[in-house]
């Protein structure tokens, strides 16, 4: 329903979130109650018979109906949470945007019309008009959205009361839908696409309630099932961490902004109203892909798959990159897709190495790749089959930065199927000893590594290893294929990319400043309007980018001159230099930063503009 602004006024949204509280603490109260119910029988050791056997089977059942509306009652708290939240902040913008034309002296009418008895003020007033129905558009699409998930909700905690009623599969039989998510767990992608695409909606949203953990994660499940179930899986996460005894508080906030919304990409992130930020246009972070197995693992899709996007992202990070620590991650895929004006898939589906220097389980250990590439390539599938039915024919595009680098070369390796692929600042070409092996034969690669990068050092190192005097023999570049060798920026068909200059004051380098040196292995990732991140960008959307020009950089402890890039011995020079003056410095009590305030002393214009294609 469409309000009008006087109501606004009359509105009470307190409601909504107690009734989003009372919901929460009614599924953690079942929760709770049907896991000691479960505990209770099993801790029955002594107990045996028939009576046992048919007593477990009841609990059993019991303990899974308990658990199908809890999940419906954490659904009803979390769209009444969302829906006072986007309602408030609707609410709060419109009526501040009423108060600032009125302290102005114009006219609003209850449906958001605006006049001045000035005509000259005509401009002025319809950028208050436009603003405040823009508001109230928004709290209509509020209200339908979650008034319809409301209303469903409220009927399947109806049709479940006694056990969660049978589905109609697409022959006309009725089946349980925990033995049909069984069954569907048994069956191939393809097997499993196929099945699903012949059930209606409702069907679909049965078996998201009966087995989410079973459906977030599998592959051939469409997109907007597996996140309807992540949506379930996290929130079910958090209610298990916080009732933990020795509760993991970090895993606690990042689940919480798990399910915390999110400005739109697509739209406006923030809309100012007077003196205050009104948000308008929230919507829920979508999962594809979530486990707490190991160090946490997920893939967030933000932005929609809808017809005119000019292309899909999908961002592989790096050494540290873990659930807990994700934050940054997220930053950057939300301006890729606030850029590219098209979806961006942040991958993490495993564990990345959480050292630089372990050899058994850091960055140095091509384990994690090798693990990792399978997995991206089974899902670089479902990518194309969600790309084939919403947006047939946009180009799917793959970033892997810095040891995700070497993920999407591992790919390749195995035949994953990319239209564009783009190689930042990364730690190699692949694990395996093969070339690419990408089945599209148009596939266009890009590659960029900033001067100074010491990842350039491990590039350039040979892949076989290094023989120095006295016998030794240094291990080699591990992320190095042996047809490819371990520098992709070095290999043929490979266009390199300029890493360029900063376009933001971000932490302690200036708007223009060459990107160089440590800081120049991933602080671009944090400035959206840097030549690096407008290259990545441009690859993903399909316009252009910069093309590489190496230049000479200097500062007081370090010179790169033409012709060290891309040369092993060279650049392990200017890295130990670096790193001699820093310790040096250090020894007499002397904190530096050896690639701080660099001067460009050869080629300081940018690179020239090329189409990507």
């Amino acid at each position: 329903m469409r309000p009008t602004i006087p109501q606004l006024d009359t509105w009470n949204l307190e409601g909504l979130h107690r009734a989003a509280e009372a919901a929460r603490a009614n599924a953690d109260v079942l929760s709770s109650s049907v896991d000691d119910c479960s505990r209770a029988v099993s801790a029955a050791g002594s107990w045996h018979g028939q009576t046992r056997e048919a007593a477990s089977r009841r609990i059993d059942e019991e303990v899974d109906h308990g658990y199908e509306v809890r999940t419906v009652l954490l659904r009803v708290a979390d769209d009444a949470e969302d829906a006072y939240q986007g309602l408030k902040h609707a609410r709060t913008y419109v009526l501040a945007q009423r108060d600032l034309a009125l302290g102005q002296g114009f006219e609003v009418a209850a449906d958001g019309r605006v006049t001045h008895v000035d005509p000259e003020k005509e401009g002025a007033a319809g950028v208050f008009q436009l603003n405040l129905l823009g508001g109230l558009d928004e709290l209509e699409r509020l209200d339908t959205v979650f008034g319809t998930r409301l209303r469903e909700s409220v009927g399947d905690l109806g049709a479940m009361r006694d056990g969660q009623p049978d589905i109609a599969l697409a022959d006309g039989s009725l089946h349980d839908p925990d033995a049909v998510a069984i069954r569907l767990a048994a069956m191939s992608p393809d097997e499993r696409a196929t099945f699903l695409a012949g059930l209606s909606q409702e069907a679909q949203r049965q078996l998201v309630i009966a087995a989410p953990e079973k459906l977030g994660n599998l592959n051939g499940v469409p997109f907007v099932m597996r996140i309807e179930a992540n949506e379930i899986n996290v929130r079910n996460a958090l209610t298990s961490e916080k009732a933990k005894a020795d509760r993991d508080e970090s895993r606690i906030r990042q689940l919480e902004a798990m399910l915390t919304p999110i400005p739109d990409p697509a739209g406006p992130a923030t809309l100012a109203a007077g003196s205050s930020t009104a948000q308008l246009g929230m919507v829920d972070r979508k999962f594809v892909m979530f486990s707490t197995e190991g160090n946490g693992r997920m893939i967030e899709m933000i932005g929609d798959m809808k017809p005119g996007v000019p292309g899909v992202g999908v961002y592989v990070p790096g050494t540290s990159t873990n659930l807990n620590g994700s934050g940054s991650n997220h930053v950057a895929a939300w301006n890729l897709a606030d850029q590219t004006g098209g979806p961006i898939l942040l991958y993490m589906e495993g564990d990345f190495p959480q050292s630089l220097t372990s050899l058994s389980d850091g960055a140095p250990s091509p384990r994690f790749a090798a693990d990792m590439a399978p997995r991206l390539v089974d899902f670089g599938r479902e990518i194309d089959r969600e790309v084939a039915g919403s947006v047939p024919g946009t180009p799917v595009s793959y970033v892997g930065h810095s040891y995700g680098g070497s993920i999407v070369g591992s790919a390749e390796q195995l035949g994953l199927r990319a239209d564009r692929i783009l190689h930042a600042s990364s730690a190699g070409t692949g694990v395996f000893d093969s070339g690419w092996n990408n089945p599209n034969p148009e596939v266009r690669r890009y590659s960029m590594t900033a001067p100074g990068d010491l990842i350039g050092v491990v590039q350039s190192y040979p892949e076989a290893g290094l023989r120095i005097p006295g016998g030794i023999v240094l291990p080699g570049n591990p992320h190095g294929s042996g047809v490819l060798g371990g520098d992709p920026d070095e290999v043929p068909g490979v266009t390199r990319l300029d890493t360029g200059f900063y376009g933001s004051q971000i932490d302690s380098h200036s708007v223009g400043e060459v990107v160089f040196g440590s800081d120049g292995h991933g602080k671009y990732w944090d400035d959206p309007q840097s030549t690096a991140f407008r290259n990545i960008v441009g690859v993903i959307a399909g316009t252009d980018a910069t093309a590489y020009v190496e230049r000479g950089i200097e500062t007081p402890y370090v010179d790169i001159g033409l012709g060290d890039n891309g040369n092993g011995a060279k650049e392990s020079f200017d890295a130990a230099k670096a790193a001699a003056a820093k310790q040096a410095a250090a020894a007499l009590g002397i904190e530096i930063e050896p690639y701080r305030n660099p001067r460009v002393t050869d080629n300081p214009a940018p690179g020239p503009t090329i189409d990507i294609k």
